[in-house]
């Protein structure tokens, strides 16, 4: 089965290679509509998510979120599809990395960071244009996929723009070898976590959530400075990515306090546009024990 869903895989990434961009958001746009009106894919999750999230919206409110909920769903989707043959030239083109001497400055000066981002809006794209901005080497951390032929595959994909992936599970190990050297280290926070134990709770939407410490924890161990990123889509097909500084200083900070201000960025992001966040996953799943 793995080599069968690997086989259909390259059979649908050769489609969308000749499929033109003007095209691939009709086709987005029949995705979304099929997703939402037909099969209803985790409609209830969504919906569920998004009365916890905003209980003071009303039912037409929610109505619209939703539509731009599945919209933005169906293309980053394909986006992401057509980025594993589009020339990284025309990636960069369509996501424009604004301030990148935020970064840079404290590579330059001899420090790595880690760069801290979430699943909103064109994530794949922000991974795929950052690393020719820097000089210096770039990692990105990924939760691996059960199918080991897929995964080596998006592994190669994802790594035509010169970032490193590594697999979560030893990300420790590597940072720990990779001491002596400058680099950054790409996030992505927002999951939610396998551990009750190790997790980190923080107020997030006015709910107790899990979160993945990861961040926190490496930034502390290491003392590397946390700085964060915002995707924004410009519009349709097209995107900017922001960093900010989230703490300069993280050994000085007490633990999960990276976490918190993470989230608190989060929220305001996801509030300004709360359709492009993926909220087709149930955030608020686990509980405290």
């Amino acid at each position: 089965m793995e080599r069968i869903s690997y086989f259909f895989l390259r059979i649908v990434v050769l489609l969308f290679q000749i499929l033109p961009f003007r095209a691939l958001y009709w086709l987005s746009d029949g995705l979304a509509f099929l997703l939402y009106r037909i099969i209803g894919y985790r409609k209830q999750v969504i919906l569920d998510n998004l009365k916890r999230a905003f209980p003071e919206k009303n039912n037409f409110e929610l109505e619209r979120i939703v539509k731009g909920v599945y919209t933005n769903l169906a293309d980053v989707t394909l986006e992401t599809l057509k980025s594993f043959t589009t020339p990284i030239s025309e990636i960069q083109r369509r996501c424009v990395i604004v301030n990148p001497e935020l970064v840079a400055d404290f590579l330059q000066s001899g420090r790595s960071v880690i760069l801290a981002g979430s699943h909103v809006n064109n994530w794949e794209y922000a991974a795929l244009s950052m690393p020719l901005n820097f000089q210096q080497p770039m990692f990105g951390v990924y939760k691996p996929l059960s199918n080991k032929v897929i995964e080596a595959y998006m592994t190669e994909k994802r790594g035509r723009g010169g970032i490193a992936p590594i697999p979560m599970d030893v990300v420790l190990g590597v940072l720990k070898k990779q001491q002596k050297t400058v680099a950054s280290y790409m996030l992505i926070a927002d999951q939610s976590p396998s551990s009750r134990k190790r997790a980190h709770w923080v107020n997030f939407f006015n709910r107790e959530t899990a979160s993945l410490p990861g961040t926190d924890v490496l930034a502390r161990t290491f003392d590397y400075p946390v700085i964060g990123y915002r995707i924004r889509r410009v519009k349709r097909g097209f995107y900017e990515v922001e960093f900010f500084h989230l703490c300069d200083d993280p050994a000085a900070t007490a633990e999960s306090e990276i976490t918190e201000r993470y989230y608190r960025q989060l929220e305001k992001e996801i509030r300004d546009t709360p359709g492009n966040w993926l909220w087709s996953h149930k955030r608020w799943k686990m509980e405290r024990g």
